[in-house]
């Protein structure tokens, strides 16, 4: 019965109703597509058995300048002694992302390849779809290689084929069987912008796993039943004691508690810490856009019950008690909220399907995001709680006021409750002071984007195109072999109609792994708390590397032809590279040697700075090196840059013809602008960005809508009033600043509220901004007027309507 009254209530007041769902369907769709991608991100386990119990171990080098070198690779070696001496897990594994060309039954296709130990899919606890999975025994250096695909390449490029099982194709030019496809959605290492589509044995050779300096693997482990992860810690912690104890003349390459340690995280934790906290700021965010919308609903269900007062007193005084009428609002707000409810899920498939094209890979585990079970739940229970919160919001008048003076014949003459209005007026300041929280978080969010916008890269992105290419070890493992592909590839590109110079280099910023690699410095004597012989980047480059990107030579000279094998071996260093080893002196005519090996190179440049770790990151320091020399020799992978008179992207196919000419097995892929590379570094802080100024502006604009709603309903009571104010001799302006007032109270009060509860707040936030203080003063002051300024405008409407009440018309009606 309650629920048909509460249905036929809002089919009689059709502009209430659709003003209150649109609020809610704001309200809880925002939320629940932000739940959608936390439930998705951080709170569904990963697609492993018991993923719980595995654990990612780094090692790591706390000594190092600049706070250290943190969740590091380790070395086969340190891995193979640790699987050998350590108790503490069931299994442990190692794995190495690289790129790889796949071919034989295909045309070449370059695809991001993870090199895993035999028992990594063991310890996952996986199954392939058809086929078998890599096994101990693939792990051995003598067997033949084969390789586990996944099911999206299975699809596009073998066109789901089950009899390629057994059949023999090329990884990076070695001879590789495809022995199995793995299941739809399965991604290891789990969480990456470009995940694997291939997992090949790494095939390491205990007699001769290299050098224990060479790290480039990351260990996963899976715990001992009964085995917690803090005692795995403990476990490592004494062994690495243990070792340094050991090994006390070499605490480079044994681990040690002083300077090269073993830490362990788990998994999930791992995969998303970059992300929680932005995702922790967004859900915070919805919420209070939830609570906005509550508010401005439990407003205008005040502000009915104003004028249901007279039912609500005759229900009264035929029997209802205080429990039956609350039991009557609280289905009319469930029953609102429901309809809220229905209509935001709707927009959050909307929501969630334009998160995922504008997450440009900025969210791990993107893939998963959807609405499953846990996610109806959530939103079943956000609209309970919110139809039961604000559908209470009526029985304030009831408790507050006489019901029985609601029947007499002058009821018509009385204002409103001065009680109810005094609730509403806190009701609208709270929703200021909420949405003024958000609208200075998304203020500080948008000055810290515009400063990274302002940061140097140190290139010159205009009309530069890129793309990458990978020569097979197997067919370019001698030296001369590498060296005559990318010599006559330089000297083809070069000559392209249309370009105006072309470039050859290993590393791509803003975004690159680091080197840091141990470089010898002539005369380096290190000091307590200095920098050490090891260097952040090496780029090994053709001549024209720096007049493609635009990178300034700020001393010395460029690469030129008399940098080629037999000429004197030479490199160009950055400007962070010069002042952390020379400080104010010119390092030009030094001598280093790269990689501890190699002859030592006389230093003939010095170049500005360019970003490789991030536009947020410092600097580090980076050594350029030419490729046709003996310290570069042997380059395999690499990046072709070439700036164009005009449109770059023209070009593309031109190089493609080129390769071919020179080795048609080798694809040409990452084909992209230097600007979309440089767009593509700041695709987190700009989707963030983004998010946040939505849900600011919708919360802004419910905020606006309820102390429109309440200065509305404030003159409408007052009508007569104002009439007998303006018949005593009040003018117009009078009436006007009358209304005015009370807006610009509410305003006031709201904004103090608000102000103090962002300074509180926005220190959360404080990760995720670039060069902008959590409480800068600029932004709360800016953020403040605007939304004053927008409150009295809202105002200005309705005292603008006081003003047209005409006094005899009104004292007549009365």
């Amino acid at each position: 019965m309650d629920l048909r009254h509460a249905t036929r209530m809002l089919v009689k007041n059709p502009g209430f109703a659709l003003a209150a769902i649109l609020c809610l369907a704001l309200g809880i769709g925002a939320t629940t597509a932000i739940f959608s991608v936390v439930n998705a991100v951080l709170l569904r386990p990963l697609a492993y058995r018991q993923p719980e119990k595995l654990a990612r171990i780094y090692t790591e080098f706390p000594t190092f300048p600049n706070g250290g070198l943190r969740r590091f690779w380790t070395s086969a070696p340190e891995f193979l002694d640790l699987r050998r001496d350590t108790n503490s897990w069931e299994t442990l594994d190692a794995w190495a992302n690289d790129g790889a060309t796949i071919a034989g039954l295909i045309q070449p296709v370059r695809v991001t390849a993870s090199f895993v130990s035999g028992g990594m899919f063991r310890t996952l606890g996986v199954q392939p779809v058809i086929g078998r999975l890599i096994t101990p025994a693939d792990d051995d250096p003598s067997a033949p290689v084969v390789a586990d695909i996944s099911y999206g390449l299975w699809k596009s490029a073998f066109g789901g084929d089950k009899s390629i099982l057994g059949k023999e194709t090329y990884l990076n030019g070695q001879p590789s069987t495809i022995i199995g496809v793995m299941p739809r959605g399965f991604e290891f290492p789990p969480g990456e912008v470009d995940p694997p589509q291939v997992w090949s044995p790494l095939q390491i050779d205990p007699a001769k796993p290299g050098g224990r300096g060479s790290h480039y693997l990351y260990l996963l482990g899976r715990l001992k039943p009964g085995v917690t992860a803090a005692q795995a810690q403990s476990e490592l912690e004494a062994y690495e004691r243990a070792l340094g104890a050991q090994h006390k003349g070499d605490h480079e390459h044994y681990f040690n508690p002083a300077n090269h340690t073993l830490v362990s995280f788990p998994l999930q934790g791992e995969v998303v810490s970059t992300v929680r906290p932005a995702l922790l700021m967004l859900l915070a965010a919805v919420g209070f856009v939830l609570l906005i919308a509550c508010v401005n609903v439990a407003n205008l269900l005040l502000a009915r019950a104003e004028s249901r007062r007279r039912e609500i007193a005759i229900r009264s005084a035929l029997g209802a008690g205080l429990p039956r009428l609350a039991r009557q609002f609280v289905t009319e707000g469930v029953l609102l909220s429901a309809c809220g409810a229905f209509i935001g899920l709707l927009l959050a498939f909307g929501g969630l399907r334009l998160i995922q094209l504008t997450n440009a890979g900025s969210l791990p585990r993107a893939g998963e995001i959807g609405i499953d079970l846990r996610v109806l739940l959530f939103t079943i229970a956000a609209a309970l709680f919110t139809g039961i919160l604000f559908g209470m919001a009526p029985m304030f008048s009831v408790v507050v006021k006489n019901l029985q003076d609601s029947l007499k014949d002058t009821v018509s003459s009385m204002t409103s409750n001065s009680g109810a209005q005094a609730f509403r007026k806190i009701l609208v300041a709270g929703e200021l002071a909420m949405a003024l929280v958000l609208l200075i978080g998304c203020g500080l969010m948008i000055r810290g984007f515009w400063k990274l916008q302002e940061v140097s890269t140190g290139i010159n992105a205009e009309n530069v195109i890129t793309m990458k290419i990978a020569l097979p070890g197997s067919n370019y493992s001698k030296t001369e072999q590498s060296e005559h592909f990318w010599s006559a590839l330089d000297e083809k590109i070069t000559h392209l109609p249309g370009v105006a110079s072309a470039a050859i280099g290993s590393g791509l910023p803003p975004l690159r792994p680091p080197n840091m690699n141990d470089t010898k410095i002539e005369g380096f004597v290190r000091k307590q708390g200095g920098p050490i012989e090891n260097v952040d980047y090496y780029n090994v480059v053709s001549k024209d590397f720096f007049k493609t990107l635009g990178i300034r030579l700020m001393d010395g000279r460029e690469f030129d032809d008399r940098d080629v094998q037999g000429g004197p071996d030479v490199v160009i260093v950055n400007q962070t590279m010069a002042r952390t080893f020379w400080g104010n002196e010119s390092p030009l005519g030094r001598r280093i040697q790269p990689g501890m090996e190699d002859p030592m190179c006389t230093i003939i440049g010095i170049v500005e700075d360019v970003k490789n770790a991030g536009l947020d990151k410092p600097t580090g320091t980076e050594i350029f090196l030419p490729y046709a020399q003996k310290q570069a020799s042997g380059m395999r992978g690499a990046s072709v840059f070439l700036r164009a008179h005009g449109d770059p992207s023209s070009l593309a196919n031109a190089v493609r013809s080129e390769v071919r000419s020179i080795d048609p097995m080798i694809p040409v892929t990452n084909v992209q602008t230097v600007a979309d590379v440089l767009a593509s570094a700041q695709s987190r802080p700009r989707f963030l960005t983004l998010l946040l100024a939505l849900f600011s502006s919708v919360a802004l604009i419910i905020a606006t809508v309820g102390i429109y709603g309440v200065i509305s309903f404030s003159v409408a009571r007052r009508s007569k009033e104002f009439a007998l104010r303006m018949a005593l001799g009040a003018q117009q302006k009078d009436v006007l600043g009358l209304v005015m007032k009370q807006g610009a109270l509410l305003a006031l009060f709201g904004i103090a509220v608000g102000v103090l509860g962002a300074f509180a707040l926005t220190r959360l936030m404080a990760s995720l901004l670039f060069g902008v203080r959590p409480t800068d003063a600029l932004t709360f002051i800016s953020v403040s007027a605007l939304l004053a300024v927008v409150a009295l405008c809202a105002s200005f409407i309705p005292a603008q309507r006081a003003t047209k009440v005409d006094p005899m018309q009104a004292l007549r009606h009365e």
